[in-house]
């Protein structure tokens, strides 16, 4: 089981994975006061918890605006969901912005479609994240 390193200050560069190795995070500073966490995998049970202390810890920090950033999630239940919501008013609570960009998948977009946060921003995180990512059936120049 993989555990995260210890840190004194501020909180590493990450990615690194949740317990169950199905949800990575990466979190990115494109501006002062910005956070963005970039979540890949699935945001269940299991996972929702680490997305929660990530995101808390950015909240607890300086950030004025968080965006969580959903574009590379495969799944997302209602747990997930269900953390997300008490992001969202955790953020209130704490007088930051919290966005979601629910991105591309079908499950993530249904879920959100029927149970709405009120915070999905769509293109939210586009180019605040350090990697570009490519959008779904979207071709690559280099891919020929």
């Amino acid at each position: 089981m993989m555990t995260a390193p210890q840190h004194i200050g501020r909180p590493p560069a990450l990615p690194w994975p949740d317990p169950t190795g199905s949800l990575y995070l990466h979190v990115h500073r494109p501006a002062p006061g910005t956070a963005v966490v970039e979540a890949a995998g699935e945001i269940d049970l299991a996972t929702a918890p680490h997305l929660a202390e990530v995101v808390e810890a950015r909240l607890r920090s300086t950030v004025g605006l968080v965006i969580v950033d959903l574009r590379r999630t495969t799944f997302l239940a209602v747990a997930g969901l269900r953390i997300l919501h008490r992001l969202q008013l955790r953020a209130a609570a704490e007088g930051a912005d919290f966005y979601v960009d629910p991105g591309e998948c079908p499950t993530v977009r249904r879920l959100l479609s029927l149970l709405p946060l009120g915070c999905e921003r769509p293109g939210s995180a586009e180019g605040l994240t350090e990697t570009a990512l490519p959008r779904p059936g979207v071709r690559h120049p280099s891919q020929g």
